[in-house]
């Protein structure tokens, strides 16, 4: 006979008690009128005092969608001085004609072109290119006033006033960086939809609670800012900003400025970009994902270094959890190999807690899914049938974190998997 109470113990521990945690604080947050940040907290925000933004779009093949994104760009009515740096990672298409066209157009657009051997090597390195090229091009330029967004080649603001957002966000000298929200264009296809609740729900919710409680907030690849001084100082430190051969270099970026103590914020302003309509190609997405948060914990958990880090220990909690959640769906396939097992009368299994428990221990993050379909306003008649799909929809994350730690464990090299773009 096996008893699977520590099983229960550890969903009780990891995710009863921390979805709990996230529900309970949402509510109160909302009852507040305070789930995300959307204004400047009280500071003026006259022209002279915000700063340069320079927003880099690293584009490999992206002449399909590059020009409408660079044209959302421009349309942000930003007070400050707004500027766009196109990376043109060796693309075979028109993407750097496109690009030296925008730059004719207008003198905010720069254009960096890299070449082969050096090109397609991920995109932390043309981050890192594009950085350096920045740098050599405003030698002068006050690195506490300036800030360093990144948007992928099809990502679009939603709200008009994201940009004058961002800029008031980093009148607090205290803020070393912004995340926005993301939400998914192409919402009517039934695939885009699902990645765009996964967002709304545990992206959405998550960041915003741990804005206003822990300060656990990481960055993502579309809609960050980072403050140039920051990620000067990252330079120094570490001999690059972004992280050469790290699938999820967004997410690392995020670790080492909480690890200098910097403080990361989350916006409640939204950037669109287009979701994946096959499962082919969301797989291919979700195995990079998976591969790049695996090479983190690697480099962070278990080497101990954030746990060394000197950053409030709420914080430092919260991040072990975040880096830490892929445990969740290798005991969740584990539980069922248990199940199943006992279903064959392969073995007995017994549990000593209620039924009830069990029942709210497998469902806990169902407020939660409710709380991000609120927050995209899914009508009422719909939410059960999103629930439900959603719920299933979460399990494709099973095999692929367990393929990722295959290519952990023997060693392989990380492979960047660009992702197709279908509309413009």
């Amino acid at each position: 006979m096996v008893t699977t109470d520590i099983f229960t113990w550890f969903f009780i521990i990891y995710c009863l008690v921390y979805n709990l945690f996230l529900t309970i604080s949402a509510l109160l947050l909302r009852r507040s009128s305070n789930l995300a940040s959307g204004s400047n907290g009280g500071h003026d925000s006259p022209n002279e005092n915000l700063p340069v933004i320079t927003i880099m779009i690293p584009a490999l093949n992206e002449g399909q969608v590059l020009q409408n994104t660079v044209q959302a760009l421009l349309r942000q009515p930003y007070v400050g001085r707004l500027e766009i740096l196109i990376i043109d990672d060796a693309s075979q298409d028109d993407t750097r004609q496109i690009a030296s066209e925008l730059c004719q157009a207008d003198e905010r657009i720069y254009l960096l072109a890299r070449e082969l051997p050096h090109a397609r090597l991920g995109k932390a390195e043309a981050l890192n290119s594009g950085m350096y090229h920045l740098l050599d091009r405003f030698p002068e330029r006050n690195s506490k006033r300036w800030v360093i967004g990144v948007f992928d080649a099809d990502g679009r603001p939603v709200e008009i006033d994201l940009v004058q957002r961002v800029g008031e966000s980093f009148l607090d000298s205290k803020v070393a960086a912004v995340q926005c929200g993301v939400r998914i264009a192409n919402r009517h296809h039934w695939l885009p939809r699902m990645q765009d609740i996964e967002f709304a729900t545990f992206c959405y919710i998550a960041q915003c609670v741990r804005d206003k409680t822990t300060g656990a907030v990481a960055l993502g690849g579309n809609g960050q800012f980072v403050r140039a001084s920051t990620l000067l100082a990252l330079a120094r430190e570490h001999g690059h900003v972004w992280t050469p051969g790290n699938l999820t270099e967004d997410l690392e970026l995020s670790i080492r400025i909480h690890e200098t103590g910097g403080v990361i914020r989350f916006l409640d302003r939204h950037v669109e970009q287009e979701g994946v309509e096959s499962l082919r190609a969301l797989l291919r997405q979700r195995h990079r994902w998976a591969w790049g948060t695996l090479q983190v914990f690697m480099n962070y958990i278990m080497s101990r270094r954030l746990l060394r880090a000197n950053i409030p220990w709420l914080r430092k909690f919260d991040l072990h959890y975040y880096l830490s959640f892929w445990i969740v769906p290798v005991a969740v396939l584990f539980t069922f190999g248990l199940f199943a097992l006992a279903q064959w009368g392969v073995l007995g299994v017994q549990n000593s807690f209620p039924l009830p428990l069990l029942i709210a221990n497998s469902f806990s993050f169902f407020p939660l899914i409710f709380l991000g379909l609120r927050e995209i306003k899914t009508p009422w008649y719909q939410m059960p049938l999103a629930i439900i799909l959603v719920t299933l929809y979460t399990y494709h994350w099973v095999p692929l974190l367990l393929l990722a730690w295959t290519n952990i464990l023997f060693q392989r090299r990380p492979q960047w998997a660009k992702t197709a773009r279908q509309y413009s």
